[in-house]
């Protein structure tokens, strides 16, 4: 079988410490590897409230892991998720090449708006700087 890309979102207890957290991780990179996924790339976006308590907890530390994988690997990967006690959900989706451009469309254009705003603020920061070094040569001048 062909390998498809593949978005898996996990949902770990956020009341693990941060060493407890990198072996989690670590624990399903080791099981990647053993099951011949590719892991394109691993993105921690880290430490959330949820909306709702998910087995009575209120924060967690999200992760998504980009990965290529046979789509009959999933139902595997997808049970190491659920037996494991400090994932509190999982969601894994299949990303279509349309849908993996769009994302990076979005992604490009939010870098783009990113820089104008900084670019901008920037700009601002120079012109109120200007401002008083006008106003204490006016003062220096006036003495």
């Amino acid at each position: 079988m062909s390998k498809k890309f593949y978005e898996s979102y996990i949902i770990i207890d956020g009341n693990l410490d941060d060493g407890a957290i990198e072996d989690v991780i670590s624990k399903y990179d080791a099981v990647f590897s053993k099951n011949e996924i590719d892991v394109i790339q691993t993105n921690k976006i880290g430490r959330r409230r949820m909306a709702y308590q998910i087995k009575k907890k209120q924060n967690g530390f999200y992760v998504c892991f980009e990965i290529m994988v046979s789509p009959g690997v999933i139902a595997k990967l997808e049970r190491a998720y659920q037996l494991d006690e400090n994932v509190l959900r999982y969601l894994s989706i299949h990303v279509t090449q349309k849908t993996k451009q769009e994302k990076e469309e979005h992604f490009q254009n939010r870098a783009k708006i990113e820089e104008a705003r900084l670019a901008e603020l920037q700009q601002n920061q120079a012109k109120e700087e200007l401002e008083k070094a006008k106003d204490t040569v006016e003062e220096t001048v006036e003495n």
